[in-house]
């Protein structure tokens, strides 16, 4: 056990002192907030300038409408302010008063517009921008006109007022379903499923790596004249997941922050101010955990089989797939698709993780299925670790370019029995 703990510590604190650790683990929240803030600015830039261009409150508006659809020529404009829209006689009259700057746009509303749906408008800018759209004014023209020709439930019902009032039955009993309780249900799922989605993005070859570079580099030879094969592995692993933890902490904490401060100041919308429900998030994180040690588990197979950092990258290819599989059918894990794929996928070993996940996400993961899938991750976890361990005493000063099976599951090296 003390081996296993030395193992454990100099793993974790060569990890940390690497710089690449710190990069990446700084880089990637620091990028996310860079893009998110450059994509604000941008975004506000391109409103006030659209705002600028549509701002019309202190131009001289005019207008002629031969079809005698508008009944009023006030308005309110961005000001809450009434704005009166001078009336001329015929269109070419309204065009003169532009092009002779005693307006600034005019609206000309043709006979057949009923037909045509089309109006004219004309303009006289100092500054030609693609930004400037001048239809606000006739905007609220119209739609006053319309909506004073129609009822007011007419109104209400095409401007989207209506209110809906929804309640919905279990599908096995007559008990009403909440809805936001079933929101506060997959927030657990959904933060595990992404956070394991980072720390196979952002660690998923670490382990491999490493196990390879030793072999490759021979320093396994030296290392295991000092502690046992089982020791090393175990302790590879747990401090793989040690190092992933801290590094999705480091992630996760200045997110957490800024969603407080977001809810705390209103500057989040409605739908994202969610309460959460503490007991499936705990459960989630302890799947979590439980996944991504069936992940270092396997990496470490990968390692300890592969002769070069060339297979490796090979073998890891195969594992990822294996992995998210589950996400190439999602479509059966939906309540409505469950079929005899979606228990295969949530039971076989590689894929069960993100199949789990996917299943909770959907809502139609039941509490005892839960706890088995994630026995059935743990167990299997834990027998891939044996394994890695059995591969490693007989192939850790294994340099040929292909796997020597007939070494591999032959006698392994009496020194490393005990």
């Amino acid at each position: 056990m003390s081996r296993t703990t030395e193992v454990i510590r100099f793993e974790v604190m060569r990890n940390l002192k690497k710089p690449s650790f710190w990069i990446a683990a700084v880089l990637i929240p620091l990028g996310f907030a860079l893009y998110m803030g450059v994509a604000a600015l941008v975004g506000y830039n391109v409103g006030e300038t659209v705002e600028a261009g549509t701002d019309t409150t202190d131009m001289k508006l005019g207008i002629t409408d031969e079809s005698e659809y508008i009944k009023e020529t006030k308005f309110m404009n961005a000001d809450k302010e009434e704005q009166e829209i001078t009336v001329f006689s015929n269109k070419d009259a309204g065009i003169k008063a532009v092009k002779d700057k005693k307006v600034d746009i005019f609206y000309y509303l043709p006979k057949n517009f009923a037909e045509t749906k089309k109006v004219e408008i004309y303009a006289k800018p100092a500054e030609i921008s693609l930004m400037d759209d001048y239809t606000s004014p006739i905007r609220t023209l119209l739609s006053t006109t319309a909506l004073s020709n129609v009822d007011a439930l007419d109104v209400a019902v095409i401007t989207g007022m209506i209110e809906y009032d929804t309640t919905t039955f279990d599908a096995t009993d007559d008990h009403v379903v909440d809805t936001s309780e079933k929101v506060r249900q997959i927030i657990g799922p959904a933060i595990a499923l992404a956070c394991f989605y980072i720390l196979m993005v952002v660690l998923g070859n670490r382990l491999t790596a490493a196990m390879v570079e030793e072999k490759e580099n021979r320093i396994s030879e030296l290392i295991l004249t000092s502690i046992k094969p089982v020791n090393l592995i175990i302790g590879k692993i747990i401090s793989l997941m040690i190092v992933g933890i801290i590094q999705l902490i480091i992630l996760v904490i200045p997110m957490l922050i800024l969603y407080k401060v977001g809810q705390n100041g209103n500057i989040l919308p409605e739908w994202l101010k969610l309460s959460f429900d503490l007991g499936s998030i705990a459960l989630y994180m302890l799947m979590l955990v439980a996944s991504y040690f069936l992940f270092t588990a396997m990496s470490m197979v990968v390692g300890v089989i592969s002769p070069t950092a060339k297979d490796a990258n090979s073998y890891s290819s195969v594992m990822i797939i294996m992995v998210i599989l589950p996400i190439f059918f999602i479509n059966v894990f939906m309540p409505s698709g469950t079929s005899a794929l979606t228990y295969i996928l949530s039971y076989f070993p590689p894929s069960a993780p993100i199949a789990l996940m996917l299943r909770g996400v959907f809502g139609n993961l039941p509490t005892w299925e839960f706890f088995l899938g994630l026995a059935d991750i743990v167990i299997v976890g834990a027998l891939i670790t044996k394994l890695a361990t059995y591969i490693f005493c007989r192939n850790a000063i294994e340099f040929t370019p292909k796997i020597n099976f007939k070494k591999l599951f032959g006698t392994p090296r009496k020194s490393w029995k005990k």
